[in-house]
Order: C-alpha cells, then sequence, then structure tokens
C-alpha cells in the first residue's frame, strides 16, 4: 500500500483496514530479518571460539538467518565484552565469552568500560570446562593433598607453581587453595600451559595445574597426579580423587562459558535466543563435540545465568583483592 494511505482514512474494507494497521506491530516482532553477529571475545582456536562454532551452525538453522563469528580477542576477553556492552539492544550483536571477562578482569584492570552486573543482558551458560588436576614432579615426597600441604609447609622455600598467567583459573584456584589450607608454595607465570608442563617434567617448577594435555606423561612418569578438581573423578584418571573427596567444602573456580547481549535486550527477545540455544544444546552431536572438548554441558537459564555472574563477580573480586593481584 502506499504511504499517504492512512488506515484511519477509511478508504479500504474493514478487514484490509485491519491488515494494513497491524502490518507495522507484526513485522516489529519478526526476529531476526539479517544476520546475527557473534562476537567471540577469545583468539581463533582458544575454547570459547571452537565452542561458538560448533553452536553457531545449528543456531543458524533454528534461526533461519546466519549466525556469524567475529573474533575480538584482547585484554583476557574485555576488549569483545566491551564491544557488545556500547552494542543497540536489538539482537543482532550477541556476545559469546567467559567467567574471566565478566567477573575476574573487572577486579584486575582499573577501568575496562563496562560493568558485567549493569551492561549485559545475560542469555544461557553454555557449560564448564572440566576442572583441572594439580600434579607435581615425581621427586615431590607427597602422593595425596595432605601430604603435599604438609610437605609444603615442611619446604616453605622450595616449592614454586606454575600456570600460564595471572588471574588464570590455575592461578585463581591455587591461590585458593594456600588461603583455605596454608599450602606454601610461590606463583611463578609462564607464557602457556604446554610451557608449564615442561617446566615440571624438567623440575625447575614443582606443581602445576592443567585441564588437558597431562596423561601421557603421568603414564610415562614423568608427572605425578595429586588430585582433580573437577566435580567427579576424571575418566582417563580414575585414581585421582576429586577435591570433594578430601577437602569437603571446598569450592573451586570453575570457568563457564556464555551467550550474553548489552543490557537492554527486550525479555521476550533473550527468552526467544535462550530457547533456540538451550535446544541446540540438547541436540546429541552438539552434546558430543563438547564432552570431547571437555565442556560439560550447563544450559543455564537467563535468570540462574545472571545469578551465577554476581555470585563468581563478588567472590573472585575478594579472592583477587586477598591475593593483591592487579593487571595494571
Amino acid at each position: 500500500m502506499r504511504s499517504f494511505m492512512k488506515c484511519s482514512q477509511g478508504l479500504f474494507p474493514a478487514v484490509v483496514i485491519a491488515i494494513s494497521c497491524a502490518l507495522p506491530a507484526a513485522a516489529a516482532e519478526v526476529y531476526p530479518v539479517r544476520p546475527v553477529r557473534l562476537v567471540v571475545s577469545y583468539a581463533a582456536g582458544n575454547i570459547t571460539d571452537i565452542l561458538a562454532r560448533v553452536i553457531t551452525p545449528k543456531l543458524s538453522e533454528r534461526l533461519k538467518q546466519p549466525v556469524l563469528v567475529e573474533n575480538r580477542p584482547g585484554q583476557g576477553g574485555s576488549i569483545g565484552a566491551l564491544l557488545v556492552s556500547k552494542a543497540e539492544p536489538d539482537g543482532y550483536t550477541l556476545l559469546f565469552s567467559a567467567l574471566a571477562a565478566m567477573a575476574v578482569n573487572p577486579h584486575l584492570y582499573s577501568n575496562l568500560g563496562y560493568s558485567p552486573l549493569t551492561d549485559f543482558s545475560p542469555i544461557v551458560m553454555v557449560g564448564s570446562p572440566g576442572g583441572g588436576v594439580i600434579y607435581v614432579h615425581p621427586s615431590v615426597k607427597a602422593n595425596t593433598l595432605p601430604e603435599l600441604i604438609a610437605y609444603s609447609k615442611a619446604n616453605p622455600d622450595a616449592m614454586m607453581y606454575g600456570t600460564s598467567g595471572n588471574g588464570t583459573m590455575p592461578h585463581l584456584n591455587v591461590e585458593t587453595l594456600k588461603l583455605q589450607t596454608g599450602l606454601a608454595i610461590t606463583h611463578v607465570p609462564h607464557k602457556g600451559s604446554a610451557q608449564v608442563i615442561s617446566e615440571v617434567i624438567s623440575g625447575r617448577v614443582q606443581l602445576g595445574y592443567e585441564s588437558t594435555g597431562i596423561v601421557p606423561y603421568v603414564n610415562a612418569g614423568k608427572l605425578k597426579p595429586i588430585v582433580s578438581f573437577s566435580r567427579q573423578r576424571k575418566p582417563d584418571l580414575p585414581n585421582v580423587p576429586a577435591v570433594s573427596e578430601v577437602l569437603p567444602g571446598f569450592e573451586p573456580v570453575r570457568a563457564w562459558l556464555g551467550i550474553l547481549g548489552p543490557a537492554g535486550l527486550p525479555p521476550a527477545l533473550v527468552e526467544q535466543l535462550y530457547k533456540e540455544a538451550a535446544a541446540v544444546l540438547l541436540l546429541a552431536d552438539v552434546i558430543e563435540k563438547l564432552q570431547a572438548a571437555g565442556i560439560e554441558v550447563a544450559g543455564l537459564p537467563p535468570a540462574e545465568f545472571r545469578k551465577l555472574i554476581a555470585f563468581d563477580y563478588e567472590r573472585l573480586g575478594k579472592l583477587v583483592r586477598a591475593i593483591n593481584l592487579k593487571a595494571d
């Protein structure tokens, strides 16, 4: 119909008038009508990127529009998060990010430019990487966590542990363990987990914490596993106890990965996106791929995801302050 033909002019039969007046409202309810940009706040090849590329083809099918991955790495995931926090809340720019950008970095950096509690609309917590394993050089005279704690207290100047950097999950978990148990050990940041494994095998560093890659070295007798921070014993290390078995009540820092939008995303749109993403996470082939990558699938809904972000933001802020950790 031509733009000058107003609904109120009475120029058409009543049914035509009703249809023409309803068209703008109906069109406004259709989503999406163009491709959706999914900003991944980590580099290509990172676990977050890998999972995004598992999920997006299926999500594209359900939304009937392409969901395009756009990597925006930097500042521990915060560059991409900042970008999305400034986007229009129309559902066409979303964020795929992790715990670090929402609950750790705000306490490490003096000015990120966004608030994780007010500048985002949580949509779905996709899942959580399985917990890591504390392992030591075979020369360390400890086979259990209590023995390791006692050994470290008896040799406080001899124990060092490596991680791939300040503020990483291994760093935060070992520091939490130190605060709660008195474990006496010094942190030595490295450039990556592979370097940490190499340093522990060489004996230059006594302890490491890793979620993948150590089993061959354990089987070869080059590394000795002590305790797993997963919820249950790991299938590939069945003789290694979970931390809950030896330290009841101890709550490790568990990384998570999730999809968020900018603040102000309409509740109906949040619900639609959650339902579509949750349906994708129920697909057998998606579950298989996520589990193969070491991810425990969650599908946590928006309200619970928001509570999780707030919980981790508060408790990790306390931890960062307790260990006096700063990135700038």
